[in-house]
């Protein structure tokens, strides 16, 4: 059964989706700069729950419809993985974890965003879940740099890069037990990303080609963040 839900870019959906996703990150970010720190760790801790438990609802949700499947429920796609990462950072932080989302996490939820699609159907409660957790990622991100103050240490870009491929393999032999396409390593996604080029498996090296470069940008503009002024 196809299950597998496109959001058109441009529609009303797609726009209410990401308005509302910029609109309450900025609106989180600037309450907390503007409370005192006791009060800011309630809400990351508030967050942190909120990312965590979106995953666990989902899958709840897909067991109590019936579709729930190794093949194509866990978490492993890329931007599951980064959503839980978050929930942890937001309870309990890690510099390494904060590399990680700035490089990896923010330019695959900034696609996903763009280019939605929902592989286990798309009534209207998933598709709220979808732009919480990916929604989140980037907020979190943002809030850690912003709020919490955290940067990129010197030629971080390494490491993630390295780990980003670590994770590529294990998700590679994933894929292989479970007859899985986690990562959409196995087959395209059908949603229509202009870096999605060719067929398989040569995206697959596009994928590689645009991580480095979005990898390198997003380095390059998270060093240059100034000091907080608070």
């Amino acid at each position: 059964m196809e299950l597998h839900f496109i959001i058109e870019p441009f529609s009303v959906l797609w726009w209410t989706g990401i308005i509302g996703s910029i609109c309450i990150s900025v609106g989180l970010i600037q309450l907390a700069i503007r409370i005192p720190p006791d009060k800011r760790r309630l809400i990351m801790i508030s967050i942190g729950l909120l990312q965590i438990g979106c995953e666990i609802w989902r899958q709840w949700y897909l067991t109590e419809l019936g579709i729930w499947s190794f093949k194509n429920s866990l978490p492993l796609h890329l931007c599951r993985i980064t959503s839980i990462l978050t929930g942890i950072m937001m309870i309990r932080s890690h510099q390494l974890g904060f590399e990680f989302l700035a490089l990896i996490g923010i330019p695959s939820a900034i696609h996903s965003l763009l280019t939605p699609e929902l592989i286990n159907g798309g009534d209207m409660f998933q598709i709220i879940e979808y732009y919480i957790s990916h929604g989140g990622i980037i907020l979190i991100t943002f809030y850690l740099a912003v709020v919490e103050g955290y940067r990129l240490r010197e030629n971080s870009w390494k490491t993630v890069f390295m780990f980003s491929q670590i994770l590529l393999l294990v998700i590679v032999a994933l894929n292989y037990v479970l007859n899985s396409n986690y990562m959409f390593l196995c087959q395209k996604p059908l949603a229509k990303n202009p870096l999605i080029i060719g067929e398989w498996p040569w995206y697959i090296l596009g994928f590689e080609i645009a991580g480095i470069i979005h990898i390198l940008l997003f380095y390059m503009g998270f060093r240059k963040l100034k000091p907080l002024p608070f």
